[in-house]
């Protein structure tokens, strides 16, 4: 390690002066602001930087703003997480740390924006963070700061809660962004049959809580987090033709096909198996997957074909491409 660098919790060495786009890290990112409290901790309760950045992505989304503001509104602080937090104040007298400041982000906001906000955008950031900014005195510090907390169109409620649980929603949110997703939720015991199906060694208590993504031939196709206390899942994919019948996702894995052994030519072996399945139409489907035999089709459906049924959807051969397997392969963190 070289002393003009620091070592991220990824392992990684940054140099915040000189930053590098491979070694901006969204994990990292996510991970410090989520420790960072908001004040230099002079507010009433723990309240992090990451907790703030989320309520600011949600401000824009609830405003109608585009996914570039969204996203934006989301790493407005995301320096932070290399340079630490510099009070106002203290910043404004610092010429030198305000250069560095701005090429980093301008860096972090390439890194995952491909390029800087423009000026509109900006003025449409910096007004949600002054907005939140008036709600955070109004519910955390002994005083007011201005009544601009009241032009905010989603309820903000300013409490701790479990770090961990808010770097999942910040990666969540940046691994995305709110554009052509669709946002689902299944409860524990949906999550648990999941679970049991593509980590059957696994206890599903112990796969609550953390990020999990999806991935096909290194390509993300979705992602989600577990509440531990409800153990409801909240789901995102990344294509509108992805449907999201799977419930939930693993804790710090990456699910995928491995190869084309996975893929099922007898789709009587599907039964009980968490599967991607394609259709003639090139839709995609993720599930625990259910075989019927022609009997059962004809007495349920009225079709004298086999089928595969994935949550509320019935497929017979003619609808079908491709039958894969999806399993655990490769831990993410």
């Amino acid at each position: 390690m070289r002393l003009s660098t620091i070592t991220t919790v990824t392992g990684k060495h940054m140099n915040p002066l000189r930053p590098a786009a491979q070694d901006i890290d969204i994990l990292d990112i996510a991970h410090a602001l989520s420790l960072l409290c908001r004040g230099n901790g002079h507010i009433k309760t723990f309240y992090s930087v990451a907790q703030h950045s989320i309520a600011c992505a949600e401000e824009a989304n609830m405003r109608g703003h585009t996914s570039p503001v969204i996203l934006g509104c989301l790493l407005h602080d995301a320096s932070e997480a290399y340079l630490s937090d510099v009070t106002r104040p203290v910043k404004k007298e610092l010429p030198q740390y305000l250069q560095a400041e701005e090429a980093l982000q301008d860096a972090i906001f390439r890194r995952f924006l491909g390029r800087t906000p423009t000026e509109d955008e900006k003025k449409k950031i910096a007004d949600i963070d002054d907005c939140m900014l008036s709600m955070e005195f109004h519910q955390l510090m002994p005083e007011e700061l201005n009544g601009d907390y009241q032009r905010l169109k989603n309820p903000v409620v300013c409490r701790t809660a479990l770090p961990e649980t808010v770097r999942d929603s910040f990666l969540v949110l940046a691994a995305y962004g709110y554009e052509d997703f669709s946002v689902h939720s299944a409860f524990a015991d949906e999550t648990e049959t999941v679970l049991a199906a593509c980590a059957p060694d696994v206890e599903p208590s112990d796969m609550r809580g953390t990020l999990w993504v999806m991935e096909q031939d290194a390509d993300l196709i979705g992602c989600g987090f577990a509440d531990k206390t409800t153990g409801k899942a909240v789901l995102r994919f990344a294509q509108e033709t992805v449907h999201p019948v799977f419930p939930v996702f693993l804790q710090s894995a990456v699910l995928t096909a491995p190869s084309g052994e996975s893929r099922y030519e007898d789709w009587r072996r599907c039964d009980g198996k968490a599967v991607r399945l394609t259709t003639t139409q090139n839709e995609v489907f993720f599930g625990v997957a259910s075989h019927h035999a022609a009997e059962y089709c004809f007495h349920e459906f009225g079709t004298e074909e086999e089928a595969l049924q994935i949550g509320m959807f019935v497929f017979y051969p003619r609808d079908i491409r491709d039958v894969q397997d999806w399993r655990i392969t490769k831990a993410l963190i």
